[in-house]
């Protein structure tokens, strides 16, 4: 069953996100842009990125929910690329904002996610199938931002905002590719 999943998704399944990863729809549900974060503790690159990430999370201002229907204009969800469960728990609880994960027990969904868009750590890209030209197209760590509404990437390179940018600067310009 799996081998016919990266097979579908190799062939730029353009299906919802949520048909390959349903638990990202309560996500999705409560913000304008999502901002799928492929990265791992281990990673010494992904290390300087993480609380920039955490700033610009946290810095945003809530809607108000009276008149949006949404209640922040970016949400990220981590996509992890840890060694074990451990490894990614003891990340989150220090490193992270509050944002949401894909559970590291939930091996078909993150796997789906980084055959999908082509994004995975180098040691996982042969069990994932993403040796060869054009499979492989992002290390970690990576954040791609995504309209929620229409499941449209607006950005794969997220992580250069959030070197290059303050946190206003990031936000503002992430809201203006919707």
């Amino acid at each position: 069953i799996f081998k016919i999943t990266i097979n579908k998704l190799q062939q730029h399944d353009m299906s919802p996100i949520t048909d390959i990863a349903p638990s990202l729809q309560p996500i999705i549900a409560s913000s304008r842009i999502l901002g799928l974060y492929f990265a791992s503790s281990w990673c010494p690159d992904c290390t300087p990125v993480t609380p920039r990430l955490k700033q610009i999370y946290e810095s945003q201002p809530m809607a108000n929910t009276q008149t949006q229907s949404k209640l922040r204009l970016f949400e990220v969800c981590y996509i992890s690329s840890d060694s074990n469960e451990a490894e990614m728990n003891r990340s989150m609880e220090t490193m992270h904002g509050s944002w949401s994960c894909i559970p590291f027990s939930n091996v078909e969904e993150r796997s789906a996610l980084k055959i999908k868009f082509g994004t995975c750590a180098a040691k996982e890209a042969p069990g994932l199938n993403l040796l060869g030209p054009g499979r492989r197209k992002n290390g970690i760590p990576t954040l791609l931002l995504l309209d929620c509404e229409t499941n449209n990437l607006l950005s794969s390179d997220g992580v250069r905002d959030l070197v290059d940018l303050s946190p206003s600067d990031a936000l503002n310009k992430w809201q203006d590719l919707l």
